[in-house]
């Protein structure tokens, strides 16, 4: 018995133009790299380095530097741990020796070495990210205390939550946690140790005593009035302690665009 069968051509239609091939692919191209961007990881750059500190793990991504972890204390495979959840890390010497020159430039005076983009990645919480960045403010040759820092974060019974933030740190000396300071004038702690702490003070102006106090010559910095006065000014009793900077001294206050107290004439 025979079998018709039916064969079914298929019309081929005419060859596409380069130049219409060309415009699909232009298209897509942009949704393509959107989604390329989403599964790649982004990168960040690590090393160790010497430091007048002792040797410091650091980090820097693309967007800032993301991590520095003293070395002599314990937690560096927790950093290590936490970048590698957000980056993809690679060893790059160039990018250490950078930083490393930086900090030296720290104890050579250099008012603006610490000024480099920060990548605050590693920072979960959003108080402790804007406490960071308000800290980012406080000039080299100031000081702010932990109460000072939580008013100006708007939380001005949060002291506490301001020293767990300062003790978490991901990237001190570039986010200067040394410069927060006790309201009683002495030092307070510092995670990379209180001899660290006492060596960045005084590489900013600060002569710190042995009780671990500021100077007699420190002055009192008002933010809104921006007059500099002696601690023990009596306008300076009467402002509000959490509106004000401690200055190393007058010159220190003078180069922030302060000027002298005309009750207290502090020099």
């Amino acid at each position: 018995m025979k079998t018709n069968r039916t064969a079914t051509r298929v019309k081929e239609g005419p060859p596409i133009d380069d130049r219409m091939l060309d415009a699909m692919i232009g298209q897509t191209r942009p949704r393509i790299e959107r989604a390329m961007k989403i599964i790649r990881r982004p990168q960040a750059r690590v090393g160790v380095i010497p430091s007048p500190l002792g040797k410091l793990l650091v980090a820097e991504s693309d967007r800032g530097l993301a991590a520095l972890h003293f070395l002599f204390i314990s937690g560096g495979e927790r950093t290590l741990e936490l970048l590698r959840r957000k980056f993809d890390l690679i060893e790059n010497e160039a990018s250490a020796r950078r930083i490393e020159k930086e900090i030296d430039r720290v104890f050579e005076g250099g008012i603006d070495a610490t000024e480099r983009p920060v990548d605050l990645s590693l920072v979960e919480s959003e108080f402790q990210r804007h406490a960071y960045m308000l800290l980012r403010k406080v000039p080299a040759g100031a000081v702010i205390t932990y109460q000072g820092l939580a008013a100006s974060a708007g939380k001005p019974n949060a002291q506490r939550a301001i020293g767990t933030t300062m003790a978490t740190n991901p990237i001190p000396i570039f986010v200067p946690c040394h410069r927060v300071i006790k309201s009683d004038g002495t030092i307070g702690n510092y995670g990379g140790g209180v001899d660290n702490k006492i060596k960045l003070l005084r590489a900013e102006g600060f002569d710190v005593s042995r009780d671990l106090r500021l100077p007699s010559r420190a002055v009192m910095g008002h933010q809104q009035t921006k007059i500099f006065c002696r601690p023990d000014c009596s306008a300076a009793r009467r402002a509000d302690p959490n509106n004000a900077l401690i200055y190393a001294d007058s010159g220190h206050a003078r180069h922030e665009g302060l000027r002298a107290c005309k009750l207290c004439k502090p020099e």
